[in-house]
């Protein structure tokens, strides 16, 4: 059917049922397995909307959109575009066409799932062509099986199941010292369907795309370059952290690594560093990133201890010190059996592909070690049983990722331990460093400058209804510190609301000039602000929160007042940064003997 008569199809048919594009009818029953909701692939609040559509290949994109476009310019509808996929990996609402969408607006979300094709291989330029719904763990697999992978050293994210469409338009990165640690950096071109349904062929497409949001149009095909596999051989340092600056310097100094990602456990006064080297194609070796797979009884059993912790307000019982000291002694990566290195490989060194290293995958692997057969072990690991599940479905994980000037992290370090020193007991959440270069891109999450991409991650109970996380106070004073003392940017996919809307410093502010050039580049492509979120917009006009009873409990806000944190709870300024306000626990009074 011609484009045209897809217009006449939207006038005929109430847009909750659906569009009818080209030769297939794309109505509510028909779009995936859960009709009209997009899971979160973090546990986070998933995606459910009255269209959902699920196109196949960009011209059916670019038939919804134009059809969408003009009727908004014939009937005056408005239109909010969102394009995600089943198991995205962000919890705020930027991901989500119908989170906070204003009553005269109608929400499609656009679900890219189906569009997850390797479509070419150039041998000659060393580029794949893929539809922008692949994730990165079906990527990295079909490039080993053609002795392929990502360029550089670690540009992957570090979730594999996250799309490289929503890896580019996010900013997500691995962690690089030698390079981009980003994929948008080695993009050729990809194919861009605009605010008015035309269709792009963007050259050297990086720049303008990588932190994006989405809302210059819909990425559906990227062209990247390739290289031939490369083996890595992974050593892993386990130390105390009274030096950490130091140790760290030394490493990129003088070990002449090319990548390095940092674990820091601030209770414990340890840190744990992956140290990366290119090895030997030869070299025998053959580990797996198994972070998102601890073993699979210890699993079964977290979400009762981290419940049991969560309820345990003044932390008298310690269940979260036992948590923290067992995840810190799981190995990292995980070796096949008949696959682990030779005599001449340290024990404290993971070998294998890059494709299998660079992300944390939630997909049972047959045959990898079940890391509870060596509880305590230092080294990385050898067996035979499969991991059947995964921490993410275990727990509530959620990831605050923001990105400092390299420059600064010593100071902010000062300033974490200063703000720790006072958590009397093991606060719920681990830190976590990783290293990336400068971008030329506005939004980018390092535009302008390295950074040092600072990930506070916490485990909480899905089971603890309005009751905030343990020790939200210390997490909520480092969140505002980190974001307003050190102009840390929240990376745009793993960061909650309350980071773009209601913090005490504006995100807009963060980026200064940069900004006004995205906004520049968005009406160009978008005239009609389709593809332009409510929360953009409050970003866009600094605008504070909406608060309710029990928001800064949701992570939905920071609190003002002593309501918004919750049952058991008060609104308290900082112990080091009173400028911010922090949810505490109401401390019992409490009958002391002489």
């Amino acid at each position: 059917m011609p484009r045209f008569l897809a217009l006449l199809a939207l006038a005929s048919l109430p847009l909750s049922l659906g569009l009818t594009i080209g030769d297939q009818d794309m109505r509510a029953g028909t779009i995936g397995q859960q009709l009209n909701t997009l899971r979160s692939g973090l546990g986070w609040h998933d995606c459910s909307c009255g269209t959902i559509l699920r196109p196949k290949h960009t011209e059916e994109v670019a038939d919804i959109v134009m059809a969408l476009y003009r009727d908004q310019q014939v009937t005056g509808q408005k239109y909010l575009v969102r394009a995600s996929s089943q198991g995205f990996m962000s919890h705020n609402n930027f991901s989500c066409a119908c989170a906070s969408v204003a009553s005269d607006t109608r929400a499609v979300m656009l679900d890219m799932s189906a569009m997850n094709k390797v479509l070419e291989f150039n041998d000659d330029r060393e580029t794949v062509t893929v539809q922008a719904g692949i994730t990165f763990e079906a990527l990295e697999r079909t490039l080993l099986e053609y002795d392929m992978s990502l360029p550089g050293v670690v540009v992957a994210p570090q979730l594999s199941g996250m799309t490289v469409g929503a890896a580019i338009v996010t900013s997500a990165h691995g962690s690089s010292l030698v390079g981009p640690a980003n994929i948008a950096a080695f993009l050729q071109s990809a194919l861009l369907v605009d605010g008015t349904g035309d269709i792009h062929t963007l050259d050297t497409p990086g720049e303008l795309l990588e932190g994006s949001l989405g809302m210059l149009g819909v990425v559906t095909e990227v062209t990247m370059y390739v290289q031939a596999k490369k083996k890595m051989a992974v050593r892993q340092i386990m130390s105390e952290d009274f030096d950490l600056v130091a140790d760290l310097r030394d490493i990129i100094d003088n070990s002449e690594a090319l990548a390095l990602d940092v674990t820091w456990n601030p209770t414990a006064g340890m840190y744990q560093a992956r140290v990366w080297h290119e090895t030997d194609a030869g070299s025998r070796g053959d580990a797996r990133n198994m972070v998102l797979q601890p073993p699979a009884d210890w699993l079964a059993a977290l979400p009762d201890r981290v419940h049991a912790d969560q309820l345990d307000a003044h932390d008298r019982e310690g269940h979260m010190c036992e948590i923290i000291g067992e995840m810190s002694h799981f190995p990292p990566f995980v070796h096949s059996p008949g696959q682990e290195p030779d005599e001449s490989t340290p024990p404290d060194t993971a070998v294998g592909w890059l494709n299998h290293m660079a992300s944390a995958s939630c997909t049972p692997h047959p045959g990898l070690a079940d890391a509870a057969k060596a509880a305590g072990a230092k080294g990385v690991l050898h067996g035979s049983a499969p991991s059947p599940s995964c921490l993410l479905g275990a727990a509530k994980w959620t990831p605050y990722e923001l990105a400092i000037h390299s420059q600064d992290f010593s100071a902010w370090l000062a300033d974490a331990r200063a703000v720790l020193r006072h958590a009397r007991g093991c606060p719920p959440f681990t830190l976590t460093f990783r290293f990336v270069g400068e971008s030329d891109a506005p939004l980018a999450l390092s535009s302008g400058r390295q950074v040092v991409a600072v990930e506070l991650s916490v485990l909480s109970s899905p089971r603890a209804g309005g009751l905030p996380p343990k020790f939200a106070r210390l997490h909520e004073e480092l969140l505002q510190m980190t974001m307003c003392k050190y102009n840390g940017r929240p990376q745009w996919a793993l960061a909650t609301n309350r980071l773009f809307r209601g913090a005490p410093c504006a995100v807009r502010d963060l980026y200064g000039s940069a900004f006004d050039k995205f906004l520049a580049q968005r009406s160009s492509y978008d005239p009609a602000a389709m593809f332009v979120p409510p929360l953009f917009e409050d970003v866009v006009e600094r605008r504070e929160a909406v608060r309710y009873p029990g928001c800064a409990a949701r992570m939905d806000c920071f609190c003002t007042a002593d309501e918004h944190c919750g049952r058991g709870h008060v609104c308290v300024p900082g112990h080091e940064f009173p400028e911010y306000r922090v949810c505490a626990p109401i401390e019992q009074q409490e009958r002391h003997e002489l």
